[in-house]
């Protein structure tokens, strides 16, 4: 720090602190870059100083820039009592308590032979020049430091909401310099922890000052950073710090990645009074290299971890006071080494308890299940501080097995078990628990059976195209299975993550075989996989971009044409079916149909199937349209009459040529344009009555489905007599 405030050449002695009336005044300063002070020049005398009255706050940091241990400085009251200072002439910046309305004395020893500068710093809510820093939740980003010049102190402003949060506090030097929390001041100016420089815990006010001394270093780079992190509310343990459900026999490994964006990781531990935790980090290297370790309990919160070198891992005793037993929650904290890292820090923190540690006293309560079939198996112990040694042993008959441990449950109140009955006997054999530092639990019997099997094996429903959905079924299974598990398959081979009961083929799967395995898990069982036949994976069907049509006129004998439109993708053949009113018609399939009488009066569709190798076939019916009658028939050649015109003479009629052939005809004779009643043969004998009449004849031709068609005859002579 650049010295400042008045520079003297020299000053009186100091005899005692009633005498001020030749003493300096001691400015007040603040946390600022240049701030107020006293400069005493190489060689002065011994020198007083003089606090006035009114002119302080009821603490006050006051420090020198002379390092050497040699020379120190006193504070005293207007009684003459030292209250505060280097009290063997020389250590470390002093925190002074001052008592409202009332002036001190600060005596300077003389003769020192360099300059130091003297300078007094408010450290109660009223302090000046303080850096604001709200404190963050674990996990957040650490405050970057404030650049300032060797063998300065900054002032942090850390604020919380609420005074009954417990805050963690800790000053780390980084790669461009060096720097120390210094102490920590409450709202009133009083000491808020103990152990500022190693980290501390704080409660008890929304506001503190934190105060970091910085060492050498780079001063256009922040040479610190600060850790202001809330580890405790009201209601209890911060929610970001995660739980240890059981710390037994230790706990662990805890694991995560640090860095300045997330400097701070904690636990929540259920330890007891007294409880003793050696604590190491994997993988083990120098402790000043390692993750640095808090833990703090919820009365004293010190920080119960000392670094035990050349051990390589920390002992942290949880504190207890005279005749304290029972629980006593404490939290972890976790943060980035001493020395600065250049990268993330993978942390992997375990802790072992060499007594038994928290308040669970140590039970086995049960075996599950009761029933097992033989082969290899898994069961569950139930009970409190179980350990990973512990084993399950069952026995009887002349046959035995001991089992081997799969996981225990991070609260120690479950563990499962591996155990081979492959060629245990068929019957009801004993059980127990022995333990990993030898007790016995006997926990009954357990009955060896068959084990389960696939009576019918799963199989796969739905259709497997690409982007669809197949279902798988479980088949059936004796004993009733508890859950299944499935696995899709590919050639035989896993799909990577198809892992559910409903699968949804991709388009790498094209053409592909396709089946799932089932796997039946019943407790106390082999685990047993049973696979399901395969399917072809197809890909989608067409679709038409532009629908088929039908072309020409929709009439009995007309021929139709089914026009298949465009599809896509584009197929590789198609198929056709008619239909009438939406019944198909046998035989119709092809793409033309002659519309036979059948189906006048009907509504005509076509069904157009495109078909793609590999694929789905794709469908779609056309606009249907109701059939027509057919056209009628007509005489190529006209009807005409043959025979003598003659009364009494018979006229013979020839009915002509018709197209298309009609399946029947009617007839009708005229003469002189009317109807003769009952001549509707193809022959008449014309009668008196026609005598002098002209005879002619209207044929009508009928063809089924079709109009009847109408020719005449032409009219003969005049019938004669």
């Amino acid at each position: 720090m650049l010295p400042a405030g008045t520079a003297l050449a020299a000053a009186p002695a100091a005899q005692d602190a009633s005498d001020t009336g030749d003493c300096l005044p001691f400015p007040a300063g603040d946390f600022v870059a240049n701030p107020a002070g006293v400069t005493l020049p190489a060689g002065s005398p011994a020198t007083c100083l003089t606090i006035p009255a009114d002119g302080h706050t009821t603490r006050e940091l006051l420090t020198s820039t002379l390092n050497d241990p040699s020379y120190g400085f006193s504070v005293l009251d207007e009684n003459g009592t030292t209250v505060c200072g280097f009290a063997d002439w020389g250590g470390s910046p002093e925190g002074c308590s001052l008592t409202p309305g009332e002036a001190y004395t600060v005596l300077v020893p003389g003769d020192v032979p360099w300059d130091q500068t003297l300078v007094r710093r408010d450290v109660t809510a009223t302090a000046h020049g303080c850096v604001d820093t709200p404190a963050g939740k674990v996990g957040t980003p650490s405050a970057e430091g404030v650049p300032a010049s060797s063998d300065d102190y900054v002032c942090h402003r850390v604020t919380t909401a609420d005074a009954r949060d417990t805050l963690h506090l800790y000053a780390r030097y980084t790669s461009a310099g060096l720097a120390n929390g210094f102490a920590v001041y409450d709202a009133d100016g009083e000491v808020a922890c103990e152990n500022a420089g190693a980290g501390c815990a704080v409660t008890g006010s929304t506001t503190y000052r934190a105060i970091v001394h910085v060492g050498y270093g780079d001063p256009t780079a922040p040479v610190y950073r600060l850790d202001a992190v809330r580890i405790g509310t009201a209601a209890g343990p911060a929610p970001e710090c995660g739980k240890v459900p059981d710390v037994t026999y230790g706990f662990g490994p805890l694991t995560s990645t640090l860095s300045e964006q997330r400097p701070t990781l904690c636990a929540v531990l259920p330890t007891a009074a007294n409880d003793w935790l050696n604590l190491s980090f994997a993988p083990e290297q120098e402790l000043h290299k390692s993750p640095t370790p808090w833990l703090y309990d919820g009365v004293t919160r010190q920080n119960a971890c000392d670094p035990l070198r050349g051990s390589g891992y920390h002992q942290c005793k949880v504190p207890a006071e005279d005749g304290e037993y029972g629980s006593r929650p404490t939290t972890l904290v976790i943060g980035l080494p001493s020395v600065p890292p250049q990268a993330p820090v993978e942390v992997r923190a375990t802790a072992y308890c060499p007594l038994l540690c928290g308040t669970v006293t140590p039970a086995v309560t049960a075996v599950t299940p009761g029933t097992v079939g033989a082969g290899k198996v898994t069961m569950r112990v139930t009970g409190a501080a179980l350990h990973e040694k512990d084993v399950v042993e069952v026995s009887g008959s002349g046959y035995r097995a001991r089992s081997t441990t799969v996981s225990v449950a991070p609260d120690r109140r479950s563990m499962d078990v591996a155990l081979d009955l492959t060629n245990a006997p068929r019957t009801a054999l004993d059980l127990s628990v022995v333990t990993h530092d030898g007790d016995t639990y006997r926990r009954g019997r357990v009955t060896v059976v068959a084990p389960i099997r696939a009576t019918a094996a799963p199989t796969v429903t739905g259709t497997a195209v690409v982007g669809g959905r197949v279902t798988a079924n479980a088949g059936t299974w004796t004993p009733a299975a508890d859950t299944y598990t499935y696995q899709w398959r590919s050639g035989g081979v896993a799909v990577a993550g198809a892992t559910t009961a409903a699968y949804t083929p991709p388009s790498t799967l094209l053409g592909k075989q396709l089946s799932v395995a089932v796997t039946a898990h019943k407790a106390g069982h082999p685990v047993v996989t049973a696979v399901s036949g395969s399917v072809v994976v197809k890909g989608l069907a067409p679709k038409p971009t532009k629908v088929p049509y039908m072309s020409g006129a929709t009439r009995v004998g007309n021929r139709m044409t089914a026009v298949v439109g465009s599809w896509s993708p584009a197929p590789t053949s198609y198929a056709y079916q008619w239909r009438a009113n939406g019944v198909a018609i046998t035989g119709a399939t092809g793409s033309t149909y002659v519309v036979p009488a059948s189906v006048v009066g009907k509504k005509l569709t076509v069904t157009v199937t495109a078909h793609r190798t590999g694929h789905l076939s794709g469908a779609h019916t056309t606009v249907g349209y109701t059939v027509a009658a057919g056209l009628a028939p007509k005489a190529t050649t006209a009807p005409y009459l043959t025979g003598t015109v003659k009364v009494g003479r018979t006229l013979t009629l020839n009915r002509g040529t018709w197209t298309p052939a009609p399946t029947s005809y009617a007839y009708q004779w005229y003469a002189n344009g009317r109807a003769i009643s009952g001549a509707t043969k193809t022959s008449f004998t014309p009668a008196a009555a026609q005598r002098g009449t002209r005879i002619t004849v209207r044929v009508t031709a009928y063809r089924t489905g079709h109009t009847a068609g109408v020719a005449w005859t032409r009219s003969t002579g005049a019938v004669a007599g």
